[in-house]
C-alpha cells in the first residue's frame, strides 16, 4: 500500500488496515496476558465461503472477533472453535469500549 494518509485510499487499502490492526490487537493482547484464549476459525457463513475467517480472542468483558481474509491470518495463530456467543457488532464494540477504559483506569488513573 504506497497511500500517505493524505491520498484516497481504495475499500482493500482500508481492509487491510483494519485486518492487520485487529491481527495487531490480538497479538498484543495475547503477549500481555498469560495465554488467553484466542485463535482463528473458518467463516461459516455461506456468503463468504473458504475466503474469510474469523479472528477471536476472549477479554474480560467477553469475546471479540473479526471477519478478515483467510490468507491474513498468521501461521502461527492456533485454529481454534471460539464457541461464538452469539455477540453483535454493537456488542462487540461494547466490549471493546470497556476494555480500553478499564486498560487507561488501571495504567493511567482515568
Amino acid at each position: 500500500m504506497s497511500n500517505t494518509d493524505s491520498e484516497p485510499k481504495t475499500k482493500s487499502d482500508v481492509y487491510r488496515d483494519r485486518n492487520l490492526l485487529a491481527l495487531a490487537f490480538i497479538t498484543a493482547y495475547t503477549e500481555v496476558r498469560a495465554c488467553p484464549e484466542f485463535g482463528w476459525w473458518p467463516d461459516t457463513d455461506d456468503v463468504n465461503g473458504e475466503s474469510w475467517a474469523v479472528v477471536w480472542v476472549n477479554l474480560p468483558m467477553g469475546q471479540v472477533g473479526w471477519h478478515i481474509r483467510r490468507e491474513d491470518v498468521p501461521d502461527a495463530m492456533p485454529k481454534r472453535d471460539p464457541e461464538y456467543d452469539g455477540y453483535t457488532t454493537a456488542e462487540k464494540n461494547d466490549r471493546l469500549q470497556r476494555y480500553v477504559d478499564a486498560v487507561m483506569e488501571v495504567v493511567y488513573g482515568e
